[in-house]
């Protein structure tokens, strides 16, 4: 057989590979459409960009965390196994190619597509080289064989500028999951507060005033197990007290705070060793949403 009777066939396969492109259906902003916005707190810091008849694409850092990102589209998604990463050269990227950065297994949550860290790294940095970092799926649901959902680098760099100070100088270094829950320590028979926990109350206050969503404040003393029970139950509640002191002396409203003293009966540590004794001469400050 001739190549010119292969012609029809080739011809043929061209067509339809084109028919299916065409029959993709994309979201982007425009060169004049794109917008990036920031916001700024001790808590949280974020990089917002709106998707014209789509939805939009977040970066998200909150305290004491790794950023994360989240693209959201206005309607639910469609039932998938996975989503393609790719990075799309823009047309003014003469000479730049595009590339697959990851094929990303899809989830049960069809109100959205979340990327961890490293791959919210990665999207960033390809914004930042100028490229268009874009999502692909199948939408059989509409009859499009595939979506395309791109993230645009035009007048990127203002708000980058304003959430990259945000996450270096502005975040708060710790997270509710790790300050939830706060040991502080005394020396023995005392219920003087040392240097260090002051300090350390500092951070709590700050972590406090910022986090609206903190409603109670729970102060359990403790002791070990030397000298009498009632002793140490008064030992512990008089820590207790005057850690509280402390909250209240920095701005923190009494009504949110409440006491317990258990003495000697909830060791932390063995009481037979003097390290353990020095373990469980203390005070847990637990933090409650």
């Amino acid at each position: 057989m001739s190549k010119i009777q292969h012609l029809p066939a080739l011809l043929f396969l061209l067509m339809a590979c084109t028919s299916v492109e065409a029959e993709a259906v994309r979201y982007g902003a425009s060169l004049h459409e794109s917008q990036w916005g920031a916001t700024s707190s001790r808590m949280q810091c974020t990089l917002l960009h709106k998707i014209p008849g789509y939805g939009t694409a977040l970066f998200t850092q909150n305290a004491g965390e790794p950023i994360t990102f989240s693209l959201r589209p206005r309607a639910q998604l469609p039932e998938m196994a996975k989503v393609q990463l790719v990075s799309v050269a823009p047309a003014w990227r003469h000479g730049q190619r595009s590339k697959i950065l990851q094929n990303i297994p899809a989830t049960k949550d069809r109100s959205r597509i979340d990327l961890n860290s490293r791959y919210a790294r990665q999207l960033l940095h390809e914004l930042t080289q100028g490229m268009a970092p874009a999502f692909n799926y199948p939408d059989p649901d509409k009859g499009h064989t595939k979506v395309v959902t791109s993230l645009s680098p035009v007048q990127l760099a203002p708000a980058l500028s304003e959430f990259t100070t945000c996450t270096t100088t502005h975040l708060l270094p710790y997270s509710y999951p790790q300050i939830r829950q706060s040991q502080f320590y005394f020396d023995f028979g005392s219920s003087a507060l040392l240097p260090e926990t002051v300090k350390r109350a500092d951070q709590l206050v700050e972590f406090i005033q910022e986090n609206s969503d903190i409603r109670k404040i729970r102060i359990d003393g403790h002791t070990d197990n030397v000298g009498r029970s009632r002793y140490n139950r008064n030992l512990g509640q008089q820590r207790a007290e005057a850690f509280k002191a402390c909250l209240l002396a920095k701005g923190i409203a009494e009504e949110m705070i409440t006491l317990k003293s258990y003495g000697e009966r909830k060791p932390r540590a063995s009481n037979k060793t003097a390290e353990g004794r020095a373990a469980n001469r203390r005070i847990l400050v637990t933090l409650e949403r």
